[in-house]
């Protein structure tokens, strides 16, 4: 049985091998289209992974800090945790005491911390609250929150940063990375569509230019598999090569200098060798229905 399949395999190869050669400008046309198909989704899936690495990282970098009153006791300061917790996107508040902030400069800055103690000044610095946003759109949300007027009497100021830049670049980020994902979305529909369309269409008229070789199979008791196997490889190589045209294409975006096509060699492994496996499930999925198609219309 194993014999018989690699001389199946083998002859099927061969078949297929002459057949790209016979029909070599199809062949390249198929190959070129697809992995075109391949190469856009590659280059907007990169772009989708940029514009969610980098809101992700001006979110680590930038907190919302909350200023209190000398007034406001550690209890009042709890509560206030508590409430600010509660809001969906709050993804972390910590109190720092008049003390620890003390206790901070004196770390970081000693000089500075001296001069009050030289100056016998007492601790000028305020006990604040420093709040982690999920997304840095969401500052707006937190400062909103805590305008209201339960909380002006424990508030000293609410610093963001600058804040309307930081809300234009995530506003501009989180709306680069929706158009993205719904243009992945119809690419893979292109892709799916598109793909096994382009792939019939080459495997219909190499069946068309050997459908007396076929009629003759047929006839002299060929197995419908001994039939099959050309196309299906056929097929599998115009997927195989589609693959490593957009790899070649991707790569060499890779290689300019600040390229912003950050995926990592684990990354991108795994994102190529799911496209090259879909891409073989359409390729003999295509073949399987050009050749059945055939067989059915000419056994009627």
């Amino acid at each position: 049985m194993r014999k018989m399949f690699q001389a199946l395999f083998k002859k099927g190869l061969q078949l297929s091998v002459i057949n790209i050669w016979r029909n070599k400008f199809l062949s390249l046309a198929t190959i070129f289209v697809i992995g075109i198909i391949i190469f856009i989704f590659n280059i907007i899936l990169g772009i989708n992974f940029i514009a969610q690495k980098s809101l992700y990282e001006l979110g680590q970098k930038v907190d919302l800090i909350v200023y209190l009153k000398d007034t406001t006791t550690e209890a009042e300061a709890q509560n206030l945790i508590n409430d600010v917790k509660t809001l969906p996107a709050v993804k972390e508040a910590i109190y720092t005491s008049k003390e620890q902030a003390l206790s901070d400069l004196k770390a970081t800055h000693p000089d500075l911390s001296l001069s009050f103690e030289k100056y016998n000044l007492e601790n000028p610095l305020p006990a604040s609250l420093n709040i982690s946003t999920e997304n840095p759109t969401d500052h707006q949300k937190v400062a909103d929150f805590l305008n209201q007027d339960q909380y002006q009497n424990l508030l000293s100021t609410v610093n963001t940063g600058d804040n309307s830049i930081i809300s234009s670049i995530s506003k501009n980020l989180s709306a680069l990375g929706r158009f993205t994902n719904q243009i992945i979305f119809w690419l893979i529909i292109t892709f799916l569509v598109g793909g096994t369309l382009i792939i019939l269409n080459a495997l219909q008229m190499a069946i068309f230019a050997r459908r007396q070789e076929i009629e003759v199979m047929k006839l002299v008791g060929a197995s419908i598999w001994f039939i099959r196997m050309p196309f299906i490889i056929e097929a599998t190589i115009y997927a195989i090569m589609a693959n490593i045209f957009a790899f070649l294409m991707v790569f060499s975006l890779t290689q300019i200098p600040g390229s912003a096509i950050a995926f990592g060699a684990s990354e991108w492994t795994n994102i190529l060798l799911i496209e090259l496996a879909i891409t073989i499930f359409i390729s003999v999925v295509s073949s399987l229905i050009a050749v059945h198609e055939h067989l059915f219309r000419k056994s009627l």
